[in-house]
């Protein structure tokens, strides 16, 4: 099981990726695990739960010293959630670095049952966005253009750094910076990309999710951007978007 952790500070389409590519996953007749670690539960709104009354592994759990036996919740034969929605995750904040490693151990035995796991990190550095990197294999950053957007990208750089070098995981790899909500038809969002290129370099993908009202009433209707596409900019996004998908999940090795 690869194991993908999609992290930014800010809003920036984080949970629109992570829905997507998980549907892009599995379309291709893939395992996927989606673990959310962010207690807001943005990613369960769009993900809504059938059973409500049914008792499955929550998110919380992962952090305990032992591996829960509360079974997961399966959205469809092949796809598994682990919600984040629950009072217990704010706990964590007080948490040193002995439940960072209980989340990395109780994730990897879940491993034999999947192809990929998708992380849905909290939009600040906290206990459970250190777990998080600490678990995964890559970390992809999302972000825009705007200057509190790339103010937090540095300080996430920054924080990706210290995990790496400080031994948490060593192993972790950057997939790089994607530029995401993308104004194409403002002068100085295209700017700050080129900015953003010539800072990072080549750790900017050479791709981008551009701001498109599609995208936005696709996760409302809760469906994958390139499904049911009416309109010449609906199916523009559907081509940008699958392309991102396929790109990460290429990267991952979940396809070829």
């Amino acid at each position: 099981m690869s194991i993908l952790a999609v992290t930014n500070q800010k809003s920036v389409g984080k949970t629109a990726i992570v829905f997507n590519v998980t549907h892009k996953a599995a379309e291709a007749d893939k395992r996927v695990l989606i673990v959310s670690l962010d207690a807001q539960g943005s990613l369960e709104l769009v993900f809504p739960k059938d059973d409500e009354t049914q008792t499955n592994l929550m998110a919380y759990e992962l952090f305990n010293e032992e591996f829960p036996a509360t079974p997961l919740e399966y959205l469809t034969e092949n796809v598994a959630f682990v919600r984040a929605r629950d009072p217990r995750m704010f706990d964590l904040d007080t948490k040193g670095e002995e439940y960072v490693k209980r989340f990395r151990k109780n994730l990897r035995k879940l491993a034999k049952d999947f192809d990929f796991c998708i992380i849905d990190t909290p939009g600040r550095i906290c206990m459970p966005l250190t777990a998080s990197m600490a678990a995964a294999d890559v970390v992809l950053c999302p972000t825009s253009m705007g200057l509190f957007e790339l103010d937090a990208l540095a300080q996430l750089w920054k924080f990706i750094q210290t995990i790496k070098k400080g031994g948490l995981n060593p192993q972790l790899r950057l997939m790089g910076i994607l530029p995401s909500l993308i104004n194409t038809k403002s002068k100085d969002e295209l700017k700050g990309l080129d900015d953003l290129r010539q800072s990072f370099g080549k750790a900017v993908l050479p791709l981008q999710l551009s701001r498109n009202a599609a995208v936005h009433k696709s996760i409302i209707n809760r469906r994958p951007v390139w499904q049911n596409t009416n309109g010449e900019g609906h199916r523009k996004a559907a081509v940008e978007w699958k392309a991102v998908c396929d790109a990460i999940l290429k990267d991952m090795g979940v396809l070829k």
